[in-house]
């Protein structure tokens, strides 16, 4: 049986996920040029503490990390990007070659294209990295933001490496304005506490807890996590039923229909039918920029039947770079 497009990215979810209860959090981090050696070089080390260094900015990048795609597109410089995998959302119009489809990599393309680097994503480097980087000499930079400021932090290393780095202060200016602007617009919503469901696989109920940027974002919408345990995993009937959360996301990758089912059910969320399925999860689940229009989104969501608020959230910063695709190409006001 051939699988839905949702179902196997269902699959590759619970793949990643169970690799980060197993593996430590980190992400990649970059040391500007004047703060390191003062040759101009630039040293990226990733989250398995490996060390890159390039003696100039990057111009063939192969970047097998959708987040990172949609940086390098808001930065300007998609054009340095010569392939991507299959799972790029942004820009939609994307015209780089795909070589990477699910866990496997077209090797032989990818040596024919000569990339400078090639951009990851996830806790541990994968087999197709690890052939990458070690047999086919190619830098394998692996990348795995779990915060907002990690996220601002690879939109940072992204404009270093590409010259770009104007561009990237500009968007991390504007996340922190538009977040400012929200957390003052909403600062009247009573916190409540949520529950996020990320799918359902084989009987298990996968969330995301503490120490994740899904974490993050249900803070700043003051929804109050029930699970406390750190990063992606998967959560207990009994613990749902008894924390009793007032509200519930539901992931595209999951249905509302589960709602009328046990654990749920018995909720105060489901009774009072304050449940939600997000309208585009790349908004909501990937740490990227565009994370902001999520929590958007989300407190739009909230302040149902306050117009005012509803008035003031519609109306956040311009994002500060002109694009073919806007940042919120495609985006739903909630109803």
């Amino acid at each position: 049986m051939k699988l839905s497009g949702n179902k196997i990215k269902v699959l590759i979810s619970v793949a990643v996920v169970v690799v980060v209860i197993i593996s430590a959090i980190g992400y990649a981090e970059y040391v500007k040029p004047s703060q390191a050696s003062g040759s101009g070089k630039i040293t990226v080390t990733d989250i398995l503490g490996q060390k890159f260094t390039f003696n100039s900015t990057l111009t063939r990048i192969v970047s097998l990390d959708p987040s990172a795609t949609a940086v390098l597109y808001a930065l300007g410089a998609y054009k340095d990007v010569i392939a991507t995998g299959s799972y790029d959302y942004y820009p939609p119009g994307g015209n780089a070659p795909v070589i990477c489809n699910d866990f496997t990599v077209n090797n032989e393309k990818l040596v024919s294209l000569n990339p400078q680097a090639v951009l990851g994503y996830g806790a541990t480097v994968p087999s197709y990295g690890q052939q990458i980087n070690n047999t086919l000499h190619i830098p394998f930079i692996l990348d795995n933001p779990n915060s907002v400021a990690q996220i601002e932090n690879e939109t940072l290393m992204l404009g270093e490496l590409t010259g770009t780095f104007t561009n990237a202060t500009l968007i991390t200016n504007w996340i922190n304005q538009s977040l400012s602007d929200m957390s003052n617009i909403s600062k009247s919503l009573p916190d409540e506490s949520a529950f996020y469901l990320e799918c359902e696989y084989n009987g298990e109920i996968y969330t995301s807890g503490i120490n994740t940027f899904v974490n993050d974002e249900m803070q700043y919408a003051h929804l109050v996590n029930i699970f406390n345990v750190s990063g992606f995993a998967t959560i207990s009937p009994e613990v749902i039923a008894s924390s009793n959360p007032n509200a519930i996301l539901i992931d595209c990758c999951a249905s509302p229909s589960y709602m009328s089912q046990a654990p749920f059910n018995s909720t105060n969320a489901v009774k009072n039918h304050n449940y939600v399925q997000f309208f585009n999860d790349t908004y909501f689940t990937n740490p990227d920029f565009r994370f902001v229009y999520g929590i958007q989104w989300l407190l739009q969501w909230r302040a149902q039947g306050n117009a005012k608020m509803l008035s003031e959230l519609s109306e956040l910063p311009p994002f500060p770079i002109k694009l073919t695709y806007s940042p919120n190409f495609n985006y739903e006001t909630p109803t």
